[in-house]
C-alpha cells in the first residue's frame, strides 16, 4: 500500500515522503536535516528506507537541509539539469553526490516510477512530480506555480492523491505588509497559486479520480489554514461534491509531520 506524509509544508520549508512500508523517496529537503530525521522517526520510517531525493527547484525553502542530509543518506539526487548545476555551483550538495537529471521521463526508484512536469515559477527551473507505485496508486506533488497550466492538468489528472499549493489569500496579500513588487511577484504568472485558483481546480481533479487532496505551501504571512480549507471546501461543495464520499481534504502542517495517509 502507498504511504504519503509531509514533513513540513509552507513558505518556511517543504519536504514530503512518498513510498511504501519498505522503501520510499523524499521530495524536497527544505527544513533542517535534524527536523527531517525526527519527522521520519516520528512516522516510523527508518532512514535506510529512503532510496532517493527529488528536488522541485532551488529556492531555500526546498533545499535548506539538503547538503547535511545527503551526507547522511548517500542516495541519488534527482532534479532538472539547471537545478543540479545550481546546487553544485553553490556548494549545496556534498562532493561525490550522485546527481541524476530528470526532465519529463519516468525513472524507476524505490519500487515506484517517478516522472516530472514543469510548473510556472520564478526559479531556474521548477518541477512537479507524478509518482506511480507498484500497486498502481498515483500521487501528484505540485507546489510553487503561478497558474494551472495544461501540462499540470495532464500530469495531475487521474492521481489518487494530490498535494497542491494553496499559498495565499488575495485580500491578505494585497492588504499586508509586503512591498508592492513582492505582492506583484507572488500573485503573478510565475509566483504562487492563490486559495481561489487552487479551489477552482479541485473539482476537475476529483472528477478525474482524485480522492485525497492535501493543501500545501501556505504562506505564513498571507494565509491561514482555516481560510485555505474553507475556500477549497466551498469550491468542491459548489460542484456538488461531498466530503468523505467523493474526496478527503486536509491541510499540510507548516513545521511538523502531517498525518500518514495509507491507501
Amino acid at each position: 500500500m502507498a504511504r504519503f506524509f509531509t514533513l513540513a509544508s509552507g513558505s518556511s520549508g517543504n519536504s514530503a515522503y512518498v513510498g511504501s512500508s519498505e522503501a520510499g523517496i523524499l521530495v524536497d529537503a527544505g527544513i533542517s536535516c535534524r527536523s527531517i530525521l525526527a519527522g521520519l522517526d516520528a512516522q516510523r520510517v527508518p532512514l535506510e528506507h529512503i532510496q532517493a531525493i527529488f528536488i522541485t527547484h532551488e529556492h531555500i525553502d526546498h533545499i535548506r537541509g539538503l547538503k547535511v542530509l545527503m551526507k547522511r543518506l548517500q542516495v541519488p539526487l534527482f532534479a532538472s539539469e539547471p537545478v543540479l548545476e545550481f546546487l553544485t555551483a553553490n556548494d549545496a550538495v556534498p562532493a561525490g553526490t550522485r546527481l541524476e537529471s530528470i526532465n519529463g521521463e519516468s525513472v524507476p526508484v524505490a519500487g515506484m516510477r517517478v516522472s516530472s512536469f514543469r510548473t510556472s515559477h520564478d526559479s531556474i527551473h521548477s518541477l512537479g512530480f507524478r509518482i506511480e507505485t507498484a500497486d498502481d496508486r498515483r500521487i501528484g506533488i505540485c507546489t510553487d506555480l503561478g497558474f494551472v497550466s495544461d501540462e499540470v492538468r495532464r500530469n495531475l489528472s487521474g492521481c489518487d492523491l494530490v498535494l497542491l499549493e494553496s499559498n495565499y489569500e488575495p485580500a491578505m496579500l494585497m492588504n499586508g505588509r509586503y512591498p508592492y513588487y513582492l505582492k506583484k511577484r507572488i500573485a503573478g504568472q510565475k509566483g504562487h497559486l492563490s486559495n481561489e485558483d487552487c479551489a477552482a481546480f479541485l473539482p476537475e481533479l476529483v472528477r478525474n479520480g482524485t480522492s485525497r487532496i492535501v493543501l500545501a505551501h501556505l504562506s505564513k504571512e498571507n494565509n491561514h489554514p482555516d481560510l485555505a480549507y474553507q475556500t477549497a471546501f466551498s469550491g468542491l461543495c459548489n460542484s456538488r461534491m461531498a466530503m468523505g464520499e467523493d474526496y478527503i481534504l486536509s491541510v499540510a502542517k507548516r513545521s511538523e509531520p502531517g498525518e500518514c495517509l495509507i491507501f
